[in-house]
């Protein structure tokens, strides 16, 4: 292995922005693809670039010039079918980013957080050598959580079984699949959601998180957590992650990461869920706002409770009568039903001796 060469974090790559050889935008960078050969590392060989209305391409890294820089620039033409996987094929930011794997010498069990390339000068090739990971948190109270930087033969556990949800540009549906009705359709997660929740990377800090909810005006629901998602940071997300609750985040250290404060046992609500499913899991789990992520990993947007209660009450709710009279209506708060001042209240007897609050002991 050589240390010449350009060198790049991968992770860096995921939603920059991609332009033709005429300067043109063209899209942006959905993933990165990655073959894997038997006694050598993972070796780079081409993009997933979403294309501004058409869908994921794949395109060769030897036509994507300026990686290193942060700006990819197509050398030339490239093929508009829709990207998919071959069996030899990775997807580094949906099937490698935040998968467990062991130290192959102690067994220790880590996570990969980024993957580190480098250009060989004589081939030309993107090799990967290096990943960037941190111990789970199994390790000692010392060691837990700590990030290490590990070649690429030290590790056991890969590649990684392909699966299709764990791609970040898998199947969508067509714009010609059928509906069960616009009526239905409005009564989805997917209808529900609002589309700006807060959203950081796993290597945010608790400060940087914190930072976030107050940069703006943020209904309730919305500033009662953050979603951690891999870049892009704008829904559609790249691969979500999990949510971090502002409870989690007051009591914790403001330079700790929010990655291991993650809460992965909160199931994500698919686009199409619909309406009793949706109110349902913020009953059950005490919640005022839920994710929604779709096949594809990304995180699409949250539903909130006001948006539930406001298909769940009956129409024309906000015109009826339902005891909450208006301030100027007779028989509201501080008038009597003539609409006159209401008088005070008589003063409340005295509670019995012996029964504190007036209860009886059998009523606490």
């Amino acid at each position: 292995m050589t240390a010449d060469g350009p060198r790049i974090f991968l992770s860096h790559l995921a939603g920059v922005p991609v332009f033709g050889p005429d300067g043109d935008p063209v899209g942006r960078v959905r993933d990165l693809v990655a073959t894997f050969r038997a006694d050598r590392p993972p070796r780079l060989v081409g993009l997933v670039v979403e294309v501004l209305g058409h869908g994921p391409v794949f395109v060769p890294v030897s036509r994507a010039t300026g990686l290193e820089s942060g700006q990819v620039t197509l050398s030339g033409p490239v093929s508009m079918r829709r990207f998919g996987l071959r069996p030899d094929e990775r997807l580094v930011l949906g099937q490698l980013l935040d998968r467990r794997v062991r130290l192959a010498d102690s067994g220790e069990q880590v996570t990969i957080l980024d993957v580190e390339v480098h250009r060989h000068p004589a081939r030309g090739q993107w090799e990967a050598d290096r990943i960037c990971a941190h111990r789970d948190r199994g390790g000692t109270a010392r060691n837990r959580g700590a990030a290490l930087a590990v070649d690429w033969s030290a590790l056991s556990g890969l590649p990684p079984e392909e699966t299709a949800a764990a791609s970040p540009v898998g199947n969508r549906p067509s714009s010609g699949e059928d509906t069960e009705g616009e009526a239905e359709q409005e009564r989805t997660a997917r209808a529900l959601m609002r589309t700006e929740p807060v959203v950081v990377p796993p290597e945010a800090t608790v400060a940087n998180a914190l930072a976030r909810l107050g940069e703006r005006d943020l209904m309730q629901a919305l500033a009662a957590q953050v979603y951690v998602c891999r870049p892009p940071g704008e829904p559609p997300t790249g691969r979500y992650l999990g949510t971090v609750p502002v409870q989690r985040l007051l009591r914790s250290p403001p330079e700790a990461p929010v990655a291991p404060l993650v809460d992965t046992e909160l199931p994500p609500l698919e686009p199409d869920t619909p309406l009793p499913a949706v109110s349902c899991c913020l009953t059950a789990y005490d919640l005022v706002a839920a994710p929604v992520v779709g096949d594809d990993g990304a995180l699409l947007g949250a539903v909130t409770v006001d948006a539930v209660l406001a298909h769940l009450l009956p129409d024309h709710w906000r015109e009826a009568d339902y005891g909450m009279p208006d301030s100027a209506e007779p028989g509201a708060a501080g008038t009597d039903a003539d609409g006159d001042p209401a008088q005070p209240p008589a003063a409340a007897a005295p509670f019995p001796s012996g029964h504190p609050g007036g209860r009886d002991e059998g009523d606490r």
